[in-house]
């Protein structure tokens, strides 16, 4: 089902619709609201088509630290794994002997 949502940006407001069950799209639109107003009150004279761009690399960077602790939690997680599973293994080994 879609979700309607509002995201108000450099002074417009747009009224979206967006299928994405897993992601709150409302909650997605206040996290570029908020990352645009940083930016808009950090660089107040600076023309809309460049404050875009930093916006659009603003939300690249945190996307990327985002994603590059996600994936060192999943290393760390399937090293874990790993050693569990060959703790178990073991243990099944000297049961049968």
């Amino acid at each position: 089902m879609a979700q309607k949502f509002r995201l108000k940006f450099l002074g417009n407001i747009y009224e979206l619709k967006g299928d994405d069950p897993e992601i709150d799209l409302q909650e997605a639109a206040s996290y570029v609201e908020q990352k645009a107003s940083e930016l808009e009150e950090k660089y107040p004279s600076l023309p809309p088509s460049r404050l875009v761009v930093l916006i659009a690399m603003a939300l690249a960077r945190d996307y990327l630290a985002a994603k590059k602790r996600l994936d060192k939690l999943e290393q760390g997680l399937n090293i874990k794994l790993r050693q569990l599973g060959e703790k178990i293994d073991t243990r099944l080994v000297k049961k049968k002997d």
